[in-house]
C-alpha cells in the first residue's frame, strides 16, 4: 500500500538522520581530539628541542619517530651551528632560506607548509635557537586516520541501513494490519448498505406512487428520503468503487485498450452536462493510443476528471480535454479548466479519501471520493497523477506508459 511505503520511508529516513548525525559528530570527535593531541606533542616535542643542548637524531613518541633538526643563530641572523640533522647533508642554502622565514616571521612558532615543517624560535645568547620538526609523517597518519574513520563509518553507516530498513517492515506491520482492516470494513458496511438503501428508494418511490399523500408535507417528506438516500447510495458506490479498486491494484493488467476511444467517449456523454450549465468542453484526443488496461475504470477515470471540471468551473467557464503522446513510451491526459486556483500546499492533499476543502471549493456536492478513486485508478495503470493550478486554471494530468504494441 502506498501509505505503507511512505511510512517506512520516513521511519528509514528518521532513522538515518540520526544514524547519520551520531556517526559523524562521533567520528568527528574522535578525529579532532587525536588530531589535536598530535600537535599538542609535537608542540611539547618542539619546547623540548628547542631546550636540550643534546638530543637523539629522531625523537621517538611512542607511536612514530619524529625527525628534527635545529638552527642556532648569532646577532647577524647567520647560522653558526645544525644540530640533530636526521640522515641528511645540510644544505647551506635551503637552510638559509628557513632561518630567514623563521626570523622574519610575526610569531614564535608555526608550520612552514611549502617545506612541511613545523618551528619553534627561542632566544639563544645574541641570537635564536630555532627547533624544526618534519610534519609529513604526522599529516601521513592524519590522512590515513581520517580515510580509515571515513570507510568505517560508511561501513558502519550501510550496516545501520539495512538494519532500518528490516526494522522498518516490523515497525510498520501493526499499521499497515489497522489499515488493511479499515479498508476491508468500508468495503464491507458499503456492500451491507448498499441493499436496505435500494429497498429503502423503492419503497419511499412506490409510496409516493401508489398512495400520494393527503398534504404537501407529506410529499416534500417523501422526496426528501428519496434525494437523501440517492445520496446516500452514491457515497456508497464511490466507497465501494474505491475500495474495489484499492483491492485490484497489485494485479497485473492484461488487456489492452483504446485510451483514445475511451476519452472520446467520456467527453461525448458530457458534453450535454457542460452545455447545460452554459460550459464549453473542448478536446484534442490523438487517435491511437493504446495502454494495458481496463476500458472501463479508465472512463470512470475520465468522469472524474470532467464531474470535477464541471463542478467546480464558473458560469460561462471552459474546460480542455487533452490527450497526447510524450515520446516514445508514454501517454498525457490532461483535463483544465478555469476556476478558483488550488493551494499548492493542497494538491496533494486532494487526492486523499475524505478530503474536503475549507475554501470555496468545500461547498459543491461531493464526498471526496473522486480523486481518490482517480489515483488508485491511475497507479493499478502504472501511471503517475498529478494536479497544477496557475493564472485561474486548474489542471488534472494523468501519464500512462503505452503498451508494447504502440512502441
Amino acid at each position: 500500500m502506498k501509505e505503507l511505503k511512505r511510512l517506512r520511508i520516513k521511519f528509514i529516513l528518521s532513522n538515518m538522520a540520526m544514524v547519520t548525525l551520531v556517526i559523524g559528530l562521533a567520528f568527528l570527535a574522535v578525529g579532532y581530539f587525536t588530531k589535536y593531541g598530535m600537535d599538542q606533542n609535537d608542540e611539547r616535542m618542539l619546547r623540548q628541542a628547542a631546550a636540550a643542548e643534546s638530543l637523539p637524531e629522531f625523537w621517538d613518541t611512542g607511536e612514530v619517530r619524529a625527525p628534527y633538526f635545529i638552527l642556532v643563530t648569532d646577532g647577524n641572523d647567520e647560522i653558526v651551528r645544525v644540530e640533530g640533522q636526521y640522515g641528511l647533508e645540510p644544505d647551506e642554502n635551503a637552510l638559509k632560506i628557513l632561518a630567514a622565514q623563521s626570523l622574519s616571521a610575526s610569531a614564535d612558532r608555526g608550520i612552514l607548509e611549502l617545506y612541511q615543517l613545523r618551528y619553534l624560535r627561542r632566544p639563544f645568547e645574541n641570537g635564536y635557537r630555532i627547533a624544526y620538526m618534519d610534519t609529513s609523517i604526522g599529516e601521513a597518519y592524519a590522512r590515513g586516520m581520517w580515510r580509515n574513520l571515513a570507510i568505517i563509518g560508511s561501513a558502519v553507516w550501510l550496516a545501520l541501513f539495512a538494519v532500518s530498513c528490516c526494522l522498518s517492515k516490523w515497525a510498520v506491520a501493526p499499521v499497515g494490519q489497522s489499515m488493511r482492516r479499515e479498508k476491508q470494513f468500508v468495503a464491507d458496511a458499503s456492500h451491507e448498505l448498499k441493499t436496505p438503501l435500494t429497498v429503502i428508494m423503492a419503497n419511499a418511490q412506490l409510496l409516493a406512487e401508489q398512495a400520494p399523500p393527503a398534504d404537501r408535507d407529506g410529499a416534500r417528506w417523501l422526496t426528501n428520503i428519496v434525494q437523501e438516500a440517492e445520496e446516500m447510495k452514491k457515497l456508497v458506490e464511490e466507497m465501494l468503487a474505491l475500495a474495489k479498486s484499492e483491492a485490484e491494484r497489485g494485479e497485473k493488467i492484461q488487456n489492452i485498450c483504446s485510451l483514445s476511444d475511451a476519452v472520446i467517449e467520456s467527453a461525448l456523454s458530457f458534453e450535454a452536462v457542460f452545455y447545460q450549465g452554459n460550459k464549453e468542453l473542448c478536446s484534442d484526443v490523438e487517435e491511437g493510443i493504446r495502454i494495458r488496461g481496463d476500458e472501463e475504470q479508465l472512463k470512470q477515470l475520465m468522469r472524474i476528471f470532467l464531474d470535477n471540471a464541471e463542478k467546480y468551473s464558473p458560469e460561462e467557464g471552459k474546460t480542455w480535454i487533452r490527450l497526447e503522446r510524450t515520446g516514445s513510451r508514454k501517454a498525457r491526459l490532461t483535463v483544465t479548466n478555469t476556476g478558483p486556483e488550488i493551494p499548492k500546499e493542497k494538491r496533494k492533499e486532494i487526492f486523499e479519501r475524505f478530503y474536503r476543502s475549507d475554501s470555496s471549493r468545500s461547498d459543491k456536492k461531493g464526498y471526496g471520493l473522486g480523486l481518490a478513486i482517480a489515483e488508485s485508478i491511475a497507479e493499478r495503470h502504472r501511471g503517475r497523477i498529478w494536479a497544477e493550478s496557475s493564472e485561474g486554471m486548474n489542471r488534472f494530468a494523468v501519464e500512462f506508459p503505452v503498451c508494447e504494441a504502440e512502441r
